[in-house]
């Protein structure tokens, strides 16, 4: 289970700005922005109040207008009001007024998404508010690159050096959810104090912890791993995070960047193989070894079995046939194991003709 790292508490947060804007729609910088003012907040008066907005709401103009006015007792407030982009011009020029006129010990945080009604955002960024105006930057972070940089900024700003393979290897691990890669990478930087955090220390970390996902089954089938990728397989299935047909696109996938791989040049460097076979670098290595176990026939020859358990997933293999849930899985079954059986000999022979111990992960072949 993915645990959150402690901060440490050395020091109080930061005193948040009088009028911080929020600009973007990505859920968890918004959600972590709001949090430290929050927490600045609290540590200039425990007692601070949060009053809520929501800037598109029928009743947001009285809503606001409340929020924004000293309290009977004067009780500190930080007000986070949602939605502005699509707020009417009522509540915009209702905020502009309040910001102009801000009470002591009230703190204001202003969600834009950033791309409509832009003539308010920059209202807002010019609003004549003691200290100005602070803008955290929270737009949606795009899978990939826009994701890699991200969770390096992370270990960054915590003085700890995440490599581009380690990112990779996270999103692989984890998936693409914000909150889950930032939470799963604080834990890294607490369980782990050496750097840097690379491909091989999120792997050690993390291998098993995320639900069986359709590459993982791929890079078992790829690898000549029979038992693991029956395994992944039967777990996916009956945890429901692989079905017949997503298992078929991963194991295509796969075998297109393994065909890629091995049929690159010689010399290539892994960079310009990764971007040939469409894969993250750090994968490109073990692409390579595993490549090795594979000859062009058998290739073939699993690109044929592939496109019949294709047909089987979907249906059946003549017109009019309809097979049930359970013979598909049987045909997905017997394709794993006739697949793996095809470079495990090679596989084998690469590692010295050892016999093959037990693995990691191979216990049992399924869940029950």
């Amino acid at each position: 289970m993915l645990t959150p790292m402690s901060r440490p508490s050395h020091q109080p947060p930061p005193e948040p700005a009088r009028c911080t804007l929020l600009v973007g729609s990505e859920g968890f910088l918004i959600a972590r922005a709001t949090s430290r003012a929050l927490a600045g907040a609290r540590a200039v008066d425990p007692a601070v109040e949060r009053r809520d907005v929501d800037a598109t709401d029928p009743g947001a103009l009285g809503a606001l207008q409340g929020a924004l006015s000293p309290s009977l007792f004067g009780e500190a407030a930080v007000v986070v009001v949602h939605g502005l982009a699509d707020a009417p011009d009522p509540v915009h020029d209702t905020l502009l007024a309040g910001l102009a006129d801000l009470a002591d010990g009230t703190w204001v945080l202003a969600q834009h998404a950033g791309t409509r009604n832009r003539r308010t955002l920059d209202a807002l960024r010019a609003v004549p508010v003691p200290g100005g105006v602070a803008e955290v930057a929270c737009g949606e972070v795009k899978r990939g690159r826009a994701t890699r940089e991200l969770l390096e900024g992370e270990a960054r700003a915590a003085g700890r050096r995440l490599t581009t393979d380690g990112a990779d290897a996270l999103v692989m691990a984890v998936g693409s959810d914000i909150s889950l890669l930032v939470g799963a990478l604080e834990q890294l930087m607490a369980d782990e104090p050496e750097d840097p955090i690379d491909a091989a220390v999120v792997t050690a970390t993390f291998a098993g912890v995320a639900e069986v996902s359709g590459f993982q089954l791929a890079d078992a089938v790829w690898e000549s791993r029979g038992l693991l990728a029956l395994q992944r397989l039967r777990w996916g299935l009956a945890g429901q995070t692989v079905s017949g047909a997503g298992a078929v696109g991963s194991l295509a996938a796969g075998l297109r960047a393994l065909v890629k791989v091995k049929g690159a040049p010689r010399g290539m460097s892994e960079a310009d193989v990764a971007r040939l076979a469409g894969v993250p670098p750090f994968k490109v290595r073990p692409l390579r070894m595993t490549a090795g176990s594979w000859e062009p026939a058998q290739l073939a020859d699993a690109v044929v079995g592939l496109a019949e358990v294709d047909a089987a997933v979907k249906g059946g293999l003549r017109p009019g046939e309809s097979l049930e849930p359970a013979q598909k899985e049987h045909a997905l079954e017997v394709f794993l194991m006739r697949t793996t059986a095809l470079g495990e000999g090679r596989r084998r022979a690469r590692q010295g003709d050892r016999p093959p111990g037990p693995r990691e992960g191979e216990g049992s072949a399924g869940p029950g």
